[in-house]
C-alpha cells in the first residue's frame, strides 16, 4: 500500500550514531521519506570506520535484498557501490573511477615525498662537503700546534695488530 500517489520503494543508507562516529542502516523506505525517518525494514548496516582490526563492517540480509530488487526497489548509489564491491552486483563505475582518483593521488603523494627527500639529501651533502672545508682548513692550523709524526703512527699499528682488530 503506498502512502501517497507516485511513490517508488528506494533501499538507501540511514545515518546512525555521532558526529565523529557515524554508521548506517542499510534500509527500504519510500522515496519521499526523510532519510532517517518512516523506515519499512531494515536490511542490513554498514560502519564504514575501521575497527580494531583495521576492518570495515557490512552485514546485508542478501534474501530481502532480491526479493526488493525483483520487485522493483531504487537503489541508491552508495548501496549500488557496496553491492558491487562484494559481488552481488557489477561493479558500479564511480567505484573504478575513485580507486583510479586514489591510485593517482598515491602516486603524486609518492612522488612529492622522493623529490623532498632527494632534496634534503642533495643539501644535507652540500653542508657536509662545506662543513668538510670548513674543518680541513681548520685542520691545516691545528696541525701547527701538534705533530704527526710516524712514531705515533707506528705505535697506533702496533696496538691494533696486538689486540687483532687489524691484520694486516
Amino acid at each position: 500500500m503506498k502512502p501517497y500517489p507516485g511513490a517508488k520503494l528506494v533501499v538507501r543508507m540511514a545515518r546512525y550514531g555521532c558526529t565523529n562516529r557515524p554508521f548506517y542502516h542499510i534500509v527500504v523506505t519510500w522515496n519521499r521519506y526523510p532519510r532517517d525517518k518512516k523506515i519499512k525494514e531494515q536490511i542490513g548496516f554498514y560502519d564504514r570506520l575501521p575497527n580494531q582490526t583495521g576492518e570495515q563492517v557490512l552485514g546485508l540480509n542478501l534474501d530481502r535484498v532480491s526479493y526488493y530488487f525483483k520487485y522493483g526497489a531504487q537503489f541508491s548509489r552508495p548501496v549500488l557501490q557496496l553491492l558491487g564491491i562484494i559481488g552481488y552486483f557489477p561493479i558500479h563505475p564511480y567505484t573504478l573511477l575513485e580507486a583510479k582518483r586514489i591510485t593517482r593521488r598515491r602516486e603524486e603523494l609518492e612522488e612529492k615525498i622522493k623529490g623532498l627527500y632527494n632534496e634534503q639529501k642533495s643539501e644535507h651533502s652540500k653542508e657536509t662537503i662545506e662543513s668538510e672545508s670548513l674543518d680541513i682548513d681548520q685542520s691545516n692550523v691545528s696541525d701547527t700546534n701538534v705533530p704527526v709524526t710516524s712514531e705515533i703512527l707506528s705505535e697506533s699499528l702496533n696496538k691494533a695488530r696486538e689486540l687483532s682488530v687489524l691484520k694486516l
